[in-house]
């Protein structure tokens, strides 16, 4: 059976492709020449997905001593999961449809506030610098999170204050208190007018 892994040592070997860094991430050992040992399928999924509850497959990798200037990397998943947060995004409160009546989930929270943004893009840039940085030190390839071409239209979306269809920015930060909209239409005061913290 025929195996990415195998394929990648295959294109490195008979094609010339530089391949077998790609197959050492996959968990095969390049001195393995029969095919002994089992690879430990390392990378099967996006660097920090925020969908799982531990980075197993970054942790094996980081394992390889070639790879532990990678680290930072281990930052981008809590900061998927901080902007999550209500703080750091809009919120719709008395959305209605195009007839007029109300949405059925009021106080939907929605996209980045453009603050947010900004600082999750210097965090990002942040931490591909410091991988980066290693990686000269260690002679090692270098990452692009976010290259030329990408960092340019975001910024240029940031400027432009861009925001998906049905926001416009003018919406209430996630995190304010705002009295409840029920289903008929009535409105649940708050029981206090200002929020202190």
């Amino acid at each position: 059976m025929c195996h990415v892994w195998d394929w990648l040592v295959q294109a490195d070997v008979e094609l010339g492709y530089p391949t077998f860094d790609i197959a050492e991430v996959y968990g095969h050992d390049p001195q393995d020449d029969l095919g002994e040992t089992e690879p430990m399928n390392a990378r099967t999924g996006c660097i920090g997905c925020p969908l799982v509850q531990e980075d197993s497959a970054l942790e094996r990798v980081l394992a390889n001593p070639k790879w532990t200037y990678l680290a930072p990397l281990r930052q981008l998943r809590p900061l998927y999961w901080e902007v999550k947060k209500p703080q750091y995004r809009l919120r719709k409160h008395g959305e209605t449809r195009k007839d007029g009546s109300l949405a059925k989930k009021q106080g939907r929270l929605g996209p980045l506030t453009l603050e947010t943004r900004e600082w999750m893009l210097g965090e990002i840039l942040r931490i591909q610098a410091e991988v980066n940085a290693a990686a000269a030190v260690c002679e090692q390839p270098t990452i692009s999170l976010i290259n030329d071409e990408e960092l340019a239209r975001i910024r240029a979306l940031i400027a432009a204050k861009t925001w998906p269809e049905k926001w416009d920015g003018t919406e209430h930060q996630g995190d304010e208190w705002l009295p409840d909209i029920l289903p008929d239409g009535s409105v649940q005061p708050l029981l206090f007018s200002n929020r202190s913290d």
